[in-house]
Parts: C-alpha cells; structure tokens; sequence
C-alpha cells in the first residue's frame, strides 16, 4: 500500500509539478487548492488514508500557520513538511514550533523532497508504535490503536467493537505468536470496563492442584474488570468445572468480570474428543474471534514489513526507505510459523544488515530459506474422500477447502507456492481462505443464537 501525500498549494503550476515529482517517487498523491480545501479533506473519510502533509505557507485566506495551528488544536500527529520561497525563510522557524516536522525551500528537487518524505515516514511510523507499546505497557492499548498498525487487526475491530457492546465472554483462536494477548488487552482498553483491573492467567501454567484455587482467587481480585485466560484449552476439568459454575458464565453482568478466552488449539475439536468441556465450550463461543497467522495474509506483509522497517530503523539510526520487490518476494514464501515475533526478529537483522536504504534479497540470506518441499511419501496416505462416513456424497466446497489445504501444507505453509502449484492466481486462493473463515465464524455463531 502506497503512503500517501497531500500537496496543498495555491498556485496550480506548482502544484501540478509537485504532484508529479511525488507520484515519480513512488507515493500516493492528492491535492489541495487552499488551506481550507486541505482541512476538508483531512476531516473527511478519505482524509484518513493521508500520511504525509506538504504544506504551502504563503496562501491566501487560510494561509500555512492557519492549517498548522488548526491541526495543532485538534491533535493531529500527520507530519507537515512546510513549503517556503527563499526571501521567506524567516517564517521557518515559526512554522516548526507550531508542529511542523521539516520544511523545504521552493522550487523542491526530487532528491531533497525524497529525503523530507521518508524522515517524515519514519517519525511518524516511531511514534505511532512508542504510543502502541506504551499503551500495551500501561493496559491503555485500544482496538483502534491495534488496528492503526495492522490491517488484519483493522478487521477485526470492527467485530470486537460490537463484542463488548454486551457482557458475555469472548473467546480468541490464533496460532501462537499471533497478537491474542494484543487483542485482549486492546479489548479491555475499548471498553467500559477500561479503567477496571486487567489481568492476565496463563492457563498452561497452573498446576491441577492449585487452578481452582488461582482462578477463585483471579475473579475475586478483578471484581468488575477484564480476567484474561489464555491457553484455556491447558486447563484441567476440575477448574473448567469451576469456571462454567461461576457468575461471570452463568450470569455476566457489569457486577461480574468480563471473561476473555484464548486457544492456539481448535476448541471446538477439543471438544469433539472430549478433551474439553462441551458446555465450557458453548458458552465461550458466543463472540469467537479468530486472528488468521502471517501466512494466511500473504497481502499484508509488505505492508507490515515496511511500517517494522522503518521503525526499527528509526531506532537504529538507519536511513531505510523500505523494501525491493525481491524482498517482498522473498517474504511472502516464507510461511512464518512464529508469527510476529519470528516476523520481527527477521525484519530487525535485515535492518542491522541493510548497506543501501532499500532492503534487498540479500538482506534475509540465510534468513529466509523456504522450507524443502516434503516428498510425495510425506503425502502417501493423504487422500480426499468423496464419500463421508454415511456414504453420503460430500459437499463439493468441502473437497475444494480441503484440496487447498492440502496444497498449502504440501508447498509447506506458502500460499502464494500453492497457488501456484494449483494453476491458480495467489489471490484466487486468499480469497478462498478468507470465504472459509467467513463461513466459520457465521457458523459458529449461529450455533450459538448470535447470527444477528
């Protein structure tokens, strides 16, 4: 996803220039005739895919300072490079303690306006994730927060944002390392329950001998707040027996603590087995969430790399401008198993190896190698049943899921080697994924009396 300019400049000639000198370098571009033109469209819906300001200071009417000091009274942290003529440097000053991140002396050369740009790209990708931390660090990180770094978490605000509208419990499903404890707390900071205690069990850790004792104790102390267990599918029956019984299940109000769930592990076939308590398990599931892995969103990587990137390097002290199309290549046939933080530590030393500001396949040498493909013994017994167990045929959408997932376990978690196995177009098979999950989720929720 291109970062995106708006150009705000009274004089039609250069702002047409400048228009085409930031396309060339590769950014979205929009324009503004006048400060009050810029103010509309920042306040509007499509103002929000805006990045970067290049603010002319000398306008009529509503003039540079106006827009700096209106933005200034609203809070808004867009970066402003600011536009001046050489006999007007003077205002230079002014402009940068009104909020302004540089400015640039007109008429602007490529090369200079690249170097504004990506400083004003990096300042603004550092801020965003000190505040994200620091919000995480002090139980303050909101789901509009989370979403603001990440698309995938983009969508699924939209669902937790109508969860804890009620005070029933939300179960959250993810491969380890996915962002479930993130999501949690971004939860708890978006709902009424915020400035109520957090607090976090890890169900894998407790001892059969004290669980029951540890959660008895967790409710107690939370009161009325936000009780997150995660890896609830670790605990023992006599404590799921414990926790179905407790007020919070039986009857959740804003007198009982909001119960918040995690499983790496599918709790609906947990439940099947009999390894998990069926009713523990409905009442868990009237708002499951589900955070797909890094893998499955192969379109969301370079995206997440460049913002990791750029952040990392700002901390680092680097000039990195973002990644070459071998890079993003490289990263998307990587079936990253860990998830963020195997993401993250990849993307951090191939910053410390960077000599050019564009990350390049070399960078990830020796960090990146796909898997060897498994041998077609590996697969011997993996069959596709045209019969289910009644003798019944089986639904064809049933044999296309599992033939792509066959597919992709085959090309070792790549969807991108797996469509391309398949003859098909890499976003084809994504979508073919998302409309599985989509028609899971509905399922599930239907189940449980929550199509609406």
């Amino acid at each position: 996803m291109l970062s995106t300019v708006l150009v705000v400049d009274d004089d039609p000639i250069h702002r047409s220039l400048l228009e085409r000198i930031v396309t060339r370098l590769g950014y979205g571009v929009q324009t503004a005739q006048s400060g009050a033109d810029a103010l509309r469209l920042l306040d509007s819906p499509a103002g929000q895919a805006i990045d970067i300001l290049l603010l002319d200071l000398v306008m009529p009417d509503l003039d540079g300072m106006g827009v700096l000091n209106r933005l200034a009274s609203i809070g808004s942290r867009i970066p402003v490079i600011t536009m001046v003529t050489p006999n007007a440097v003077d205002g230079v000053m002014g402009a940068i303690s009104a909020g302004a991140s540089d400015f640039v002396i007109k008429p602007v050369g490529p090369e200079r306006l690249q170097v504004s740009l990506m400083n004003a790209l990096r300042f603004k990708s550092l801020i965003a994730g000190v505040e994200t931390e620091h919000r995480l660090s002090s139980d303050r990180l909101t789901l509009d927060g989370l979403a603001s770094g990440d698309p995938a978490f983009a969508r699924i605000a939209e669902h937790a944002t109508k969860a804890i509208k009620n005070d029933f419990p939300i179960l959250i499903e993810g491969e380890e390392g996915s962002g479930k404890t993130h999501l949690a707390r971004a939860i708890h900071g978006s709902s009424q329950r915020n400035k109520k205690t957090f607090a976090h069990m890890d169900c894998s850790l407790l001892r059969t001998t004290e669980s029951i004792a540890r959660l008895e104790s967790a409710i107690e102390r939370v009161k009325n707040g936000t009780l997150y267990l995660s890896s609830i599918h670790s605990l023992d029956f006599s404590a799921q027996s414990m926790l179905i019984q407790s007020a919070m299940m039986t009857n959740p109000s804003g007198k009982t603590p909001r119960l918040i769930a995690s499983s790496k592990a599918s709790l609906l076939n947990l439940a099947r087995s009999g390894a998990f308590r069926e009713d523990l398990f409905y009442r868990l599931t009237v708002s499951p969430i589900r955070i797909p892995s890094l893998r499955e969103r192969p379109f969301d990587l370079p995206i997440l790399a460049e913002r990791i990137a750029l952040r990392i390097a700002s901390e680092q002290g680097k000039n990195i401008r973002g990644l070459t199309h071998g890079a993003v290549e490289i990263i998307c046939q990587k079936p990253w198993l860990g998830n963020y933080p195997e993401f993250e530590a990849t993307i951090r030393l191939a910053v410390q190896r960077a000599s050019t500001p564009w990350l390049t396949d070399a960078d990830f040498d020796g960090e990146l190698a796909v898997s060897s493909q498994p041998s077609i013994g590996d697969y011997r017994n993996d069959t596709l049943a045209l019969f289910d167990s009644s003798g019944a045929l089986r639904p064809f959408s049933e044999i296309e899921n599992e033939i792509f997932e066959m597919a992709q376990k085959h090309c070792g978690g790549s969807v991108g080697r797996a469509a391309k196995a398949l003859g098909l177009g890499r976003s084809t098979l994504y979508r073919k994924f998302q409309e599985k999950d989509s028609v899971a989720q509905t399922q599930s929720s239907i189940m449980m009396g929550d199509a609406a």
